[in-house]
């Protein structure tokens, strides 16, 4: 996991201190949601051919971990240890075969959701669209963690199949198209 990608787009985003408070501040907003956002979650995974075949008989444990995925959300770490975690998420899915854009549809699932509580939690419009700004910025970049787990496998693969250094594919796929 390239930690300078992931700096260079907190930046990008604007993703900072303020974020940080916000982000804190939504925990006990959102922790009284977190078992409905999850099974949710998972109901709607249950209900696609290819995504429930992927969760079948192992539901529980999914929903234990996705809880803490949730709380980490909003604990107000952001550095390295918390992007290696999101990291290995990124490659769970990629070891079980999950397509990404799974990944982006429930993400929107849960930004949906998210959206509902927070509001329901407060009747400043401006409180309600930074808190909500703040996590979709955290969602944004957990997305690009887990997609460069995706981005990273498949050019693994590519290596492996042609015989090509990393290093030579990268430069081939920047090269513009003609």
């Amino acid at each position: 996991m390239d930690m300078q990608v992931i700096e260079e787009m907190k930046t990008f985003l604007n993703f900072g201190a303020q974020d940080i408070a916000n982000l804190r501040a939504l925990g006990p907003v959102m922790e009284p949601h977190q078992q409905q956002i999850t099974d949710t979650f998972y109901d709607v995974l249950g209900q696609h051919g290819p995504t429930a075949k992927l969760i079948e008989g192992r539901v529980d444990q999914l929903k234990r971990t996705h809880a803490k995925w949730f709380a980490d959300l909003f604990a107000g770490e952001y550095g390295q240890p918390y992007f290696e975690g999101r990291w290995r998420i990124g490659q769970a899915h990629v070891r079980i075969g999950l397509d990404p854009f799974w990944v982006e549809g429930v993400m929107s699932l849960i930004r949906t959701m998210a959206a509902t509580a927070i509001a329901a939690n407060s009747a400043d419009p401006k409180d309600v669209a930074q808190k909500y700004a703040s996590l979709c910025k955290l969602l944004d970049l957990d997305l690009l963690v887990i997609n460069l787990a995706y981005q990273d496998d498949r050019l693994a693969r590519l290596t492996d199949f042609t015989g090509m250094k990393r290093a030579l594919i990268e430069n081939i796929i920047r090269l513009p198209k003609k």
